[in-house]
């Protein structure tokens, strides 16, 4: 019935479709030749709608682009450890995201307020990890679909998921094939939901990059990009204006050796910047 309940959708004037994997077969060969008798029975319609893969695995992502526009990498993020996780394994993904399809590693998810409620079973997380995974999702260049009601949630949420500054570094056309169109990690290893920090690093077609420092230690951490972390992103100039991006203001004019987030909350805090050359 794919193509009848295609049909009938794009009827209703559909753009968007996320197609989960519940009951769906774990055979590769067989999921992927499921989602394509999909996209077959959209392309037929002749239109124009997104279609969002939701299988869950990391092994979509060498396939994706053929099958949809975008892919679920990883398990369902219910809170900050699973989109910690889920923030590894974009890690091992980069080269696979491109203009017309991405590497999705799911929804953001706030705090619970507008959708189950703050507490439900483990779900959700705190305001401050809500906007560490909003920082971080632009910078993996990762789909942007706030699963809550908007008219529902704080003013702090809002804020978040409105920052016109972190969401033109999302939707930036990026450096290709200089640097890859996703994010990738400049400074740090796994993370797990309570340990570790991460720097991660898109390079935007204007010549700066954005900067995500990650703290999920349980108290304060200065997360420093140091000669190492400077040297992947290839820069040739030896001054950089720093922009902080959620104070909405220019912060330091430094050189490409070493630059510290001083005191990163904890918890899954982060601090992110636009790094210029001048």
């Amino acid at each position: 019935y794919y193509a009848q309940d295609v049909k009938l959708m794009v009827s209703w004037g559909m753009d968007y479709l996320k197609c989960d994997s519940c009951g769906g077969s774990q055979v590769h060969e067989e999921a992927f030749k499921e989602y394509g008798m999909i996209r077959d029975a959209l392309n037929a319609t002749g239109r124009s709608v997104f279609f969002s893969l939701c299988g869950w695995n990391s092994w979509y992502a060498p396939v994706g682009y053929s099958l949809g526009n975008s892919w679920r990498i990883h398990n369902d993020g219910d809170n900050w450890n699973d989109l910690s996780s889920a923030i590894n394994t974009m890690a091992t993904l980069t080269e696979y995201s491109r203009p017309g399809g991405w590497n999705d590693p799911d929804l953001l998810i706030g705090t619970g307020v507008g959708s189950y409620g703050p507490d439900r079973y483990g779900w959700y997380q705190t305001d401050l990890q809500s906007r560490s995974q909003f920082s971080m999702w632009c910078v993996l260049s990762a789909p942007l679909l706030i699963s809550a009601d908007i008219l529902s949630v704080s003013s702090y949420a809002f804020e978040t998921w409105s920052n016109v500054e972190a969401i033109s570094v999302n939707q930036n056309p990026g450096r290709y094939p200089q640097f890859p169109y996703q994010g990738f990690r400049v400074s740090g290893g796994n993370i797990t939901g309570t340990s570790g920090t991460n720097i991660w690093a898109r390079a935007l077609d204007d010549g700066s990059f954005a900067l995500v420092f990650l703290n999920n230690n349980p108290q304060p951490t200065d997360v420093t990009c140091n000669v190492e972390c400077f040297s992947m992103l290839k820069l040739t100039t030896n001054k950089i204006l720093v922009r902080d991006l959620w104070a909405h203001q220019n912060v330091a004019l430094i050189t490409p050796i070493s630059f510290t987030a001083e005191k990163v909350d904890a918890n899954g805090g982060c601090a992110m910047f636009r790094f210029t050359p001048t």
